[in-house]
C-alpha cells in the first residue's frame, strides 16, 4: 500500500489503459479520481469491469474514489475537474494525464494533407488538454511541496513512422514529451517530478474489436521482440514506478513501453 492517504486522479479512466491506471494506483492504496468525457464508456465496447461503474469497483477495494465527467480540451473545464478533485479529498497527489486519441480517420492523417479541424481536434485531445489538467495540478502539488505527474505520448511521438501516417497524432505526441521535459524543469524545486509514457499498439477492447484484422497485420509486421502486443496494465506498471518511491529521483524522462518494437 505504497500510496497509502495520496490522492490520484486519472483522466480518461473509464476504459481501456485509463481504467488500468485507475485500478492499480487503487491497489496501491490511493484515494483515486476517475474522469473521463463519459464515465461509462466501457460499455461501448461490453468492457466488463465487474462494478457498475469503475468508482463503485475502486471503493470495493477499500480506498475512496469520485467520478467526474469534463472535457479536458476545454481550459475551464479541466481546471474545474482538477479544482474539485482536490477539494473533495483534500489534496492532490499524482495526476496521470491519460486522456488522448487521434481525431478524424488514421488513413487521412498524412501530414501534407491532414486537415484544419482534425490537426486542430488531434492537438486539443492529446497536447492541450494535457497542459490544461498539469497547469491546473501544478497550482495544488506546489502548495504542498510534492507531487508526480505522469503524461501519456506514443512512440508515434518519438519518430516519424515510416509510411508517414499518424503525422497529426505524432506531432501532438510529440508535444506532451517536450512539454514533459519543459515542466520537470520548472517543478522540479517544488519537489514534484514530471515524466511520459510512450506505448505502441495495447491490446485494448476498443481497439481488438475495432480492428482485429489489423491488428493481426501489425504483430507479424513489427516482429516485437517480446512476441505479443502490450496489455493496458503493462502500461500501468511503468506509471506505477514514476508515482511510487522508485521513480524519487527521475524527471522529465519518457520511457518507451513497446516490448522492444520501437515503430508504432
Amino acid at each position: 500500500m505504497k500510496l497509502k492517504g495520496q490522492v490520484a486522479l486519472v483522466t480518461g479512466a473509464a476504459r481501456g489503459i485509463g481504467f488500468a491506471h485507475a485500478l492499480r494506483l487503487a491497489r496501491l492504496g490511493a484515494d483515486v479520481v476517475v474522469n473521463d468525457i463519459n464515465l461509462e464508456s466501457f460499455k461501448e465496447f461490453d468492457e466488463d469491469i465487474g462494478a457498475e461503474s469503475v468508482p463503485a469497483l475502486l471503493e470495493s477495494l477499500g480506498v475512496r474514489s469520485l467520478g467526474i465527467e469534463a472535457n479536458i480540451c476545454d481550459e475551464q473545464d479541466a481546471k474545474a475537474m482538477v479544482d474539485e478533485a482536490a477539494a473533495a479529498f483534500g489534496r492532490l497527489d499524482i495526476l496521470v494525464n491519460n486522456a488522448g486519441g487521434i481525431a478524424g480517420k488514421a488513413e487521412e492523417s498524412y501530414a501534407a494533407t491532414v486537415s484544419d479541424a482534425d490537426i486542430r481536434n488531434t492537438l486539443d485531445r492529446n497536447l492541450m488538454g494535457t497542459i490544461y489538467c498539469g497547469q491546473a495540478a501544478a497550482v495544488h502539488m506546489k502548495a504542498n511541496n510534492y507531487g508526480r505527474i505522469v503524461n501519456t505520448s506514443s512512440q508515434a511521438g518519438m519518430r516519424a513512422q515510416t509510411n508517414g501516417n499518424y503525422a497529426s497524432y505524432g506531432v501532438a505526441k510529440a508535444g506532451v514529451i517536450s512539454w514533459t521535459q519543459y515542466l520537470a524543469q520548472e517543478l522540479g524545486r517544488y519537489n514534484i517530478t514530471v515524466n511520459a509514457l510512450s506505448p505502441a499498439y495495447v491490446g485494448t477492447e476498443r481497439l481488438m474489436q475495432q480492428s482485429f484484422n489489423q491488428i493481426e497485420n501489425v504483430r507479424k509486421q513489427l516482429k516485437v521482440p517480446l512476441g505479443r502486443l502490450a496489455e493496458p496494465d503493462d502500461i500501468a506498471k511503468v506509471m506505477e514506478f514514476f508515482v511510487t518511491d522508485l521513480g524519487d529521483y527521475v524527471t522529465g524522462q519518457t520511457i518507451s513501453v513497446c516490448g522492444g518494437a520501437i515503430n508504432f
